[in-house]
């Protein structure tokens, strides 16, 4: 039968405006999800219940890219993957890794087209990454959690710091991590001038919880010393704000062996193959080349006010990918398998999750920050790696020699020419 009002069974749908709608688009395409689950965000974020087919017409229409829709061009395309290959000096990133970085980059491609560049370029980092290798593995049983913020894993990552690097003077580049159990997502990771300083790591945790608003019911850390005011600030914490909470049932920090805490330890498995190696290997130059030599007074802050930030920004990048990258699915698993970590952070009840967060008001936060000062020194003092004088002195520096556009593949080069500079000057 006719239909003059154009009225069908469905309802009439109320959309948010194009410039809202579009930045949830371009954040669901960010993250890789399927299209029913961008049609599942869309009702959970903006109420907005709609078919496939509508999202397609929707995301014609805003624009929104896709590897089907709007492919890079293949000369830009095959750019983009050589780019990421040049970064990748230890051959161990597969092609749906580059696919993926690219994606967060605005760039899509298709995997297929992916594989394709790198078999004619890099046929053997095929080979590199071939499976085959076994090791002896630690007995592991199912993890359990009941939602994002439940159980949250921090440990210290030493692959760049002064033991293995072996500079000479104490330099390396330590890494400390807080990832959440339930989600597997990360949710700081922070370059630090000593992992194994208790002063550092209670205003890093302080930094940890003014970010997210509030503390994990439970937070499990390593049984090194350098947890100390970590451990109190969450304790105290949670017996304020969270009384209610059996600590026998659940407790508020929770003290293991590293290899023990298997939240963290797969995560620094994966950052040392697909980030850290390489960045291991750039700083590595300085002393195989013979530039850095830790008897010049200067060379140690020198090293601190270029590297640091270097590995910092390739960190923020991983985490990135990490957080947008989709679980593998795990039939058994107790907690969320096949999801992405963020949306899962986000979604908890789409998951079978709920929110454990404790917030905590600002005024505490700056009280214990006031109070960890007294006894430890200024967050300032305890996080930078070079003084202000120096990083004045350095910023001089570099803007003298032409203010370079400092990367890994260049980092060296920098640090002679300002190196010299600094000589000179001191004559």
């Amino acid at each position: 039968m006719p239909n003059p009002t154009g009225k069908n069974g469905h309802g009439q749908k109320i959309y948010p405006p194009d410039d809202v709608l579009k930045v949830s688009l371009l954040k669901y395409v960010q993250r890789g999800l399927t299209q029913k689950e961008k049609t599942q965000r869309l009702a959970s974020d903006h109420g907005l219940a709609i078919g496939t087919t509508t999202l397609n017409i929707l995301e014609r229409r805003l624009g929104i890219p896709s590897v089907r829709r709007t492919p890079a061009a293949n000369e830009n395309g095959r750019q983009a993957v050589l780019d990421e290959l040049e970064k990748d000096v230890m051959n161990a990133n597969a092609p749906r890794f580059i696919q993926e970085r690219l994606r967060h980059k605005g760039v899509m491609l298709p995997r297929d087209r992916v594989r394709e560049v790198m078999l004619e370029e890099c046929p053997q980092g095929f080979d590199t990454r071939f499976p085959g290798r076994t090791k002896a593995k630690i007995p592991r049983k199912p993890l359990t959690s009941l939602g994002p913020y439940h159980e949250v894993s921090a440990d210290g990552h030493e692959k760049l710091g002064s033991q293995a690097l072996k500079f000479g003077d104490d330099i390396g580049i330590p890494i400390y991590t807080y990832k959440d159990k339930h989600t597997d997502g990360v949710l700081k990771a922070n370059t630090v001038r000593d992992s194994r300083s208790p002063g550092v790591i209670g205003h890093t945790y302080l930094d940890f919880i003014e970010e997210k608003g509030g503390i994990p019911i439970q937070a499990t850390f390593d049984k090194g010393s350098e947890v100390g005011w970590e451990y109190a600030i969450q304790v105290a914490l949670r017996d304020v704000f969270a009384p209610d909470i059996d600590s026998h049932v659940y407790p508020a920090c929770v003290l293991i062996k590293s290899v023990h805490n298997t939240v963290i330890e797969g995560f620094w498995r994966w950052l040392h193959e697909k980030a850290g190696g390489n960045m291991k290997v750039h700083i590595m130059r300085g002393k195989d080349e013979h530039i850095f030599d830790p008897n010049v007074p200067f060379h140690k802050d020198l090293f601190n006010w270029i590297f640091p930030p270097l590995v910092q920004a390739e960190l923020d990048e991983f985490c990135t990918w990490w957080n947008h990258h989709r679980v593998r699915p795990q039939e058994q698993k107790d907690m969320p398998s096949g999801h992405v970590p963020l949306d899962a952070l986000e979604h908890p009840e789409l998951f079978g999750g709920i929110d454990c967060l404790i917030w905590i008001p600002k005024d505490i936060i700056q009280d214990l920050r006031d109070y960890l000062t007294e006894e430890v020194g200024s967050r300032e003092d305890c996080l930078r790696w070079v003084s202000e004088e120096w990083d004045h002195l350095a910023k001089g520096v570099w803007e003298s020699i032409g203010s370079p556009h400092i990367t890994f593949e260049n980092s060296w080069d920098v640090f002679v020419k300002m190196s010299d500079h600094i000589e000179s000057t001191l004559h």
